[in-house]
This record gives structure tokens, C-alpha cells and sequence, in this order.
């Protein structure tokens, strides 16, 4: 990757109003952050930690544990990448999938526009679409989650 490529990736983040980017390839890494970094800020520094003072005991109570969590009703198809998010190969064109569509490993459910590059995402998952997560042609961050999937 060179640097005009970068270029234009801040371009995406700007239009897009994006604060984070991250894209991996084969033997490639680039993550590209905007802003402040909230994870840095709120880890503790060794200042902090050192005037901590410990926990003091409390007393024990008698409680009843805690009901176990309800198990996901489905898992999550996720973004690759940044970009824009669209349901069809074109304005005129028919969806990729619709809710209560079967999907497999290699069915394409959306394309994203990233660096005016248009990417198919794959199912990679056999199931049934439950939900579809994004609006047609709304900008996506790496990980987002585009469709809710049951598992076949």
C-alpha cells in the first residue's frame, strides 16, 4: 500500500465521518484511528495503579446465583472492512438476500464500496438471514454487523 492509497482512505474517513479504519491482507496491516483513543485513556497508568488503594473485605452475603444468559438467538455476519454498504450489485438490481433467505459458506450477501472498489461479502456461514442490520448505502466500520444469521 502506498501513501496515496492512504490518502484516500482518510478521504473515506472524512466523507464518512468514520473514526476508526482497519484492513488486513495477506501479510498486511493497516489500522488508521481519528480522535481521541479511549481504550489508552481508559486504561490505568502505573501512577494510578500504585495509589490505588486494595479493595477492603466485604462482608459475605448470602446470594442465589445468578440465572445463567440467555443463548444468542443468532450470530452475527460482520464487516470486513470500511466502506459503504449495499444490498444489490446495483440501484436497479435485485438484493443479494432477504430475511428468511438459506445462505451458504459462498453465497454473496452484499457488496462493500471501499477506495471506489466494490467487495462481495460471503455468507461463509450455512443459515438462515434473521435480520438485516444496515441501511442500503450507509457507511459500515470494520466489524460491524450486517446481517443476524441462524445457524443450519
Amino acid at each position: 500500500m502506498d501513501l496515496k492509497e492512504i490518502r484516500q482512505i482518510i478521504e473515506l474517513m472524512k466523507r464518512n465521518d468514520l473514526s476508526l479504519f482497519y484492513m488486513e491482507r495477506e501479510g498486511f496491516k493497516i489500522k488508521l484511528r481519528k480522535g481521541v483513543d479511549f481504550e489508552a485513556q481508559l486504561a490505568p497508568t502505573p501512577e494510578a495503579k500504585a495509589a490505588t488503594p486494595p479493595p477492603s473485605p466485604s462482608p459475605q452475603v448470602a446470594a442465589a446465583p445468578e440465572p445463567a444468559p440467555a443463548p444468542p438467538v443468532g450470530t452475527f455476519i460482520g464487516s470486513p472492512m470500511v466502506g459503504t454498504f449495499y444490498r444489490a450489485s446495483g440501484p436497479d438490481e435485485k438484493a443479494f438476500v432477504n430475511v428468511g433467505d438459506t445462505v451458504d459458506e459462498n453465497t454473496t450477501v452484499c457488496v462493500i464500496e471501499a477506495m471506489k472498489v466494490m467487495n462481495e461479502i460471503k455468507a461463509e456461514m450455512r443459515g438462515v438471514i434473521t435480520r438485516v442490520m444496515v441501511d442500503d448505502s450507509a457507511p459500515v466500520q470494520y466489524d460491524s454487523p450486517l446481517f443476524e444469521i441462524t445457524p443450519a
